[in-house]
């Protein structure tokens, strides 16, 4: 039974609310550093965008290392998990690894495209269901 599109949305939703959650308790610090400096000299200095620079990587790097490490480990994001879904090979059903889990994170950035429509239509045109991401690292999405 692979999953289509809406339970993978609502997997997604659930998160990138969590990773937004994280990644701005973590990168709090480095914008509010932005904000300090910005305010005190009224402009928008080199300090302020490194900041803001550093608050993004450090955002990029907890989104790649949330989906990553969750589903090469569990073969669940917690999205998925609270939604009784999984990933696994394509081959076997087997759970995937941590490398067929980074491509897939990976490939998220095209899949994401314009609200993951790209995704969603690599997911609707498959008969596995299989986004972009899925394709390449041979993977699918399934029921628990």
């Amino acid at each position: 039974p692979y999953q289509g599109v809406s339970i993978r949305f609502v997997a997604i939703l659930i998160d990138y609310l969590i990773i937004g959650i994280i990644a701005g308790l973590v990168a709090l610090p480095f914008l509010a550093a932005a904000v300090a400096v910005t305010t005190v000299s009224e402009n928008v200095s080199t300090i302020a965008w490194g900041s803001v620079a550093i608050a993004a990587l450090i955002g990029l790097a907890i989104w790649f290392l949330y989906f990553t490490l969750l589903e090469g480990h569990y073969g669940q994001t917690i999205g998925k998990m609270a939604l009784n879904v999984k990933v696994v090979r394509e081959s076997d059903g087997m759970p995937i690894d941590y490398g067929e889990a980074a491509v897939r994170t990976v490939l998220r950035f095209i899949d994401g495209l314009f609200d993951y429509l790209i995704g969603a239509i690599f997911i609707w045109i498959s008969d596995q269901k299989q986004r972009l991401g899925d394709r390449v690292a041979h993977t699918v999405v399934v029921s628990k």
